[in-house]
């Protein structure tokens, strides 16, 4: 695994984790309980985008 891919990968799991603790931090707020099967859900899809976006801007900046 070379720098740009653990890089990469690091930049997925902070974005992950950070905005799926922000969500499920307004959902309690809103609903006053926590639905704990979204979690997973909502973990891969800001993993993901985070991973997208720091793939086509490293992309851009090689171009």
């Amino acid at each position: 695994m070379n720098t740009a891919d653990k890089q990469m990968l690091k930049v997925a799991l902070r974005n992950g984790v950070l905005f799926t603790v922000i969500l499920l931090v307004i959902s309690y707020f809103k609903n006053g309980l926590i639905n704990y099967k979204w979690i997973p859900l909502w973990f891969l899809f800001f993993a993901g985008t985070g991973a997208l976006r720091y793939y086509y801007q490293n992309k851009k900046t090689n171009e």
